[in-house]
């Protein structure tokens, strides 16, 4: 067959070449993620349809809503189809629909467009990381229908004026070179201006943390558990400090901070969602927030942004970790897909 293989396609003939392979582990983990991922985004997502009020924003929160529910389906039957155990996720039982709304119109706009522009990140990885063309296939349409999805949302935003720009910032009109060590300076003595990938990054960080800041806050006034609601209060506090470190560092060269105005929080204290549910989707943010600090780090060329975002990343991973403990003690946290340890296989072939 393979010999014949150049004729064959020296006669536009194309050669089918079934190769069932199986799973990578790359391709394992990043199925079992996103299926818990977009399972818990979907319940968000159906309780915010199901209180916003705006008649714009309602389509394409729709919208939203059916590509997370036939990614779920998709993975579902991925994994299913391999043999594989599926993630528990999460049932009705974690959203009550009949629930008063926690966060505005205004705060579903930022919520969706921000949760997009991760979708892409993460998509991206995992497309990245996948090998088998049903795999690679499912990825590029995820990206795909998220991009639309950034697109929507931008547009309108836009239109209602309600988004939110980067700073805009004057530069050297012609390109050079770097020839003295300060550059990288960001302690003592003369610090450079920042460069505009600099700038980039801690306006995105201000974003995400007080979109962030919002979901927490949210969380904090409605949770039934007295150590979620700490936890809660705790990331909240975080991610204002976080904005506060960001806004700062660009405040120090005369750049303005963009803000949203208005409120992105309801004053109802009855939760929409399960202490569970409301868990996952912080720690999930958190490992998240993390990967991005790290990206900015490696894009900060000034050492004092290096050492902050560091600091910050460290702080990100505390307090994850001690969510994650929070989530074991309360039996909410399910395993991952792991290897087989052959050490305990072979002890049960002794005894």
């Amino acid at each position: 067959m393979l010999e014949q293989q150049p004729i064959m396609e020296a006669q536009g003939i194309t050669p089918e070449i079934h190769h069932n392979a199986p799973l990578t582990s790359s391709e394992l983990a990043s199925l079992w993620r996103s299926n818990t991922y977009y399972d818990m985004l979907s319940c968000f997502a159906k309780q915010f349809v199901n209180t916003m009020d705006d008649p714009d924003l309602r389509p394409i929160a729709e919208y939203a809503l059916s590509i997370l529910r036939t990614r779920v389906n998709r993975t579902s039957e991925i994994l299913r189809m391999e043999g594989q155990p599926m993630p528990k996720g999460f049932g009705d039982e974690d959203v009550d629909l009949g629930a008063p709304r926690l966060f505005t119109d205004l705060y579903y706009y930022h919520y969706g467009l921000n949760m997009s522009r991760m979708g892409i990140l993460l998509g991206a990885m995992n497309l990245s990381h996948s090998v088998r063309e049903d795999i690679r296939d499912f990825y590029t349409e995820a990206i795909i229908s998220t991009m639309k999805l950034i697109k929507l949302y931008s547009e309108i935003m836009l239109n209602k004026g309600i988004y939110i720009r980067p700073p805009i910032i004057n530069t050297f009109k012609e390109a050079d070179v770097v020839e003295k060590q300060n550059f990288l300076r960001g302690f003592l003595g003369e610090r450079r201006p920042l460069l505009a990938q600099e700038v980039d990054q801690l306006f995105f960080g201000i974003r995400t943390n007080e979109v962030g800041g919002a979901l927490l806050t949210g969380f904090q006034q409605v949770a039934g558990s007295e150590q979620v609601r700490a936890y809660m209060a705790r990331g909240a506090e975080i991610a204002r400090k976080h904005v506060s470190v960001f806004s700062s560092a660009l405040q120090k060269e005369n750049i303005s901070v963009p803000m949203h105005s208005g409120e992105f929080v309801t004053d109802s204290s009855i939760s929409p969602f399960s202490d569970r549910l409301m868990m996952q989707h912080v720690i999930i943010l958190g490992s998240i927030g993390i990967g991005n600090y790290a990206t900015s780090m490696a894009s900060s060329l000034r050492h004092d942004l290096s050492l902050s975002y560091s600091r910050l990343i460290t702080e990100t991973a505390n307090f994850g970790e001690d969510g994650t403990n929070i989530m074991i003690e309360n039996g909410w946290l399910e395993e991952p897909l792991r290897t087989l340890d052959r050490r305990e296989l072979g002890k049960e072939l002794i005894h």
